[in-house]
């Protein structure tokens, strides 16, 4: 069963700008595969900003929406996945 965390990272103005994504593999948090995707779906770097709170896979995806939404998380963790079994 795969377990992930998906963090909201919110602007000045308590928007949200970036989703910090966890593949929650192992008791290593460390070794965890991340990501981090800026709301018009592009990858930034990971970065250890202070999240504002975690939401569940379907409103990252509403949050995404403009950006292509579930397709966009998709392809995030298909990428986290693949991070994993190297």
């Amino acid at each position: 069963m795969e377990r992930w965390t998906f963090l909201i990272i919110a602007g000045p103005d308590g928007a949200p700008v970036e989703v910090r994504v966890f593949l929650r593999v192992g008791d290593d948090e460390a070794r965890w595969p991340s990501a981090q995707i800026a709301m018009d779906g592009r990858g930034v770097a990971v970065d250890a900003t202070a999240h504002d709170f975690e939401a569940p896979e379907w409103k990252v995806a509403q949050l995404l929406a403009a950006a292509g939404g579930q397709a966009v998380v998709d392809r995030v963790k298909d990428q986290l996945r693949a991070a994993a079994r190297v």
